[in-house]
């Protein structure tokens, strides 16, 4: 318990100290931009490659990626029929809200930093979580919305996921696990350089797009939105835990997973679906505490 609530205090210093920095002046949020860049291109692909070298493509890899997909995909339907009555923009920043994980930035660095073994489990879950969040989700709000201008077709979809580093690199390695082939180890030397940063990095980019700044109504709207994701979560994770035929460990993996933050990318497309930037990115930061306040709970309850 008590290396849980030390490595939750550390996560939790990392994003305070760049929030200060962001409140003082010394940094921008700009620069989380530049910071985010870094992760995807280098940090994260590093991070993925290192925990997925030597994987094994079983049943247990290869259901995580299918609940990755379906998860994403019922939950879309729940907030869909939740909030059917009302407006187009209200509708989509509950589909977006309740549905999409936060794995790369947030439940790798969190879940690593506990147990670097469950890093193959995390990336067969983001694939199909990626496949929802890189186009499938935005599809599903078109289809409730008549009106909206564009359609995302798959060839759309597959230029979207295939233009983003850490899928790429999922793809890569489940590759070279079909084939049983590893790399080698002064390969891996170098890449670990990289892989060593990410979790710093990632907490840092969350402390600085970090937003605390809104009125009473939006706070009451992203209490209920929020509330609804991690009920739902709750709903989802007893199901899963008692149903699946997998080990306490892995079923401890998925209730994680379960329960991180809102996503990055649906924060991206709720704002393109006219949702105010302002309270997108506060309903983002309060997910954030959320989530690390009820994953460091479950470890200590799982684990």
């Amino acid at each position: 318990m008590l290396a849980i609530l030390i490595q939750a205090i550390r996560f939790i210093a990392v994003i305070l100290a760049a929030y200060f920095f962001k409140r003082t002046g010394f940094l921008k949020q700009a620069d989380g931009d530049t910071v985010s860049r870094i992760i995807v291109y280098f940090t994260l692909p590093a991070t993925i490659i290192i925990g997925m070298s030597g994987t094994e493509l079983n049943r247990t890899v290869l259901l995580f990626m299918t609940i990755g997909l379906l998860a994403n995909l019922m939950l879309s339907l729940v907030g869909g029929f939740l909030w059917h009555k009302k407006g187009a923009i209200d509708q989509s920043m509950m589909v977006f809200t309740i549905s999409g994980y936060n794995i790369g930035n947030f439940a790798l660095p969190f879940i690593q930093g506990f147990f670097p073994a469950a890093i193959p489990l995390l990336g067969s879950f983001d694939i199909g979580n990626a496949l929802m969040l890189s186009g499938g989700t935005s599809l599903m709000v078109d289809q409730m919305d008549k009106e909206q201008q564009e359609k995302i077709v798959f060839t759309d979809m597959l230029r979207r996921l295939f233009a983003s580093p850490p899928f790429t690199t999922y793809i890569l390695m489940f590759g070279l696990a079909l084939f049983h082939y590893t790399l080698p180890s002064p390969v891996m030397s170098v890449v670990e350089i990289f892989a060593s940063g990410n979790a710093f990095l990632s907490m840092f980019m969350i402390g600085l797009y970090l937003e605390l700044n809104v009125n009473r109504f939006q706070l009451k709207k992203a209490f209920r939105l929020l509330g609804i994701r991690y009920g739902s979560a709750a709903i989802l994770s007893v199901l899963l835990y008692l149903v699946l035929p997998l080990s306490p460990i892995e079923k401890g993996v998925l209730v994680l997973v379960l329960f991180s933050p809102f996503a990055s990318l649906h924060a991206i497309n709720a704002i393109l679906y006219k949702n105010e930037p302002s309270f997108v990115g506060f309903i983002s930061s309060l997910s954030i505490i959320c989530s690390l306040i009820l994953m460091t709970g479950i470890f200590a309850l799982l684990f």
